[in-house]
């Protein structure tokens, strides 16, 4: 069974493993379309994505969760007419294009008739380095990441940057058992045999 993880963004993390082989087999990198304006984004994501597929031709894609909401922070302002710094809210615009390039990403699973869940970070963390561990000081979740694959001698792309999303992408592919399927009956169905094995012996039967 061959299994993608994606950790969308405009530069976005992807993995493949294939359940019959060793985990040191995981293959991973990334795509990008920072370079794009907003419309632009989703159909190059889509068509990057289904490059993949074509490759990799997957049986089920686990796809860390956009978040549902667009989260707001503070940051520093112009001066006003006093001369202090005003204190503003603002969001982060890639937030917003997230949405975007998990939608196109999604068209091309339903498209190619490809099962596909979603899981919250916040859920696949625990499973995959174990309940209560957090990055120590100095370091960030994708540093941890790094480091589980460097363990298990999983091979990341040359440059850190590359190397943070991707790591993280290796994650979201372990812990696919954990997505949350669409209330879709064939994605159910498949996902159902999927994990309990009767796709694989459905396919060696056929």
């Amino acid at each position: 069974m061959i299994v993608m993880g994606l950790d969308l963004a405009t530069t976005s993390g992807w993995a493949v493993r294939d359940s019959a082989k060793h985990r040191s087999s995981i293959i991973c990198g990334t795509f990008s379309v920072k370079d794009y304006d907003w419309e632009e984004k989703y159909a190059i994501a889509a068509n990057l994505f289904y490059r993949l597929v074509k490759d990799h031709r997957p049986d089920f894609v686990a796809i860390e969760r956009p978040e549902h909401g667009v989260r707001q922070f503070k940051k520093k302002g112009k001066t006003d007419l006093t001369g202090e710094e005003q204190t503003v809210s603002t969001i982060n615009p890639a937030a917003l294009q997230l949405t975007g390039i998990a939608g196109a990403v999604i068209a091309i699973c339903q498209i190619r008739n490809i099962p596909y869940g979603t899981i919250a970070a916040t859920s696949w963390r625990p499973v995959y380095y174990g309940k209560g561990v957090k990055p120590p000081e100095g370091k960030d979740w994708k540093d941890l990441a790094i480091e589980s694959c460097n363990r298990e001698h999983i091979a990341l792309p040359t440059t850190k940057a590359e190397q943070r999303d991707a790591a993280e992408a290796v994650g979201v592919c372990t812990c696919w058992h954990n997505c949350a399927i669409p209330e879709i009956k064939w994605m159910q169905q498949r996902f159902m045999e999927l994990r309990s094995g009767a796709f694989e012996a459905k396919r060696s039967a056929a």
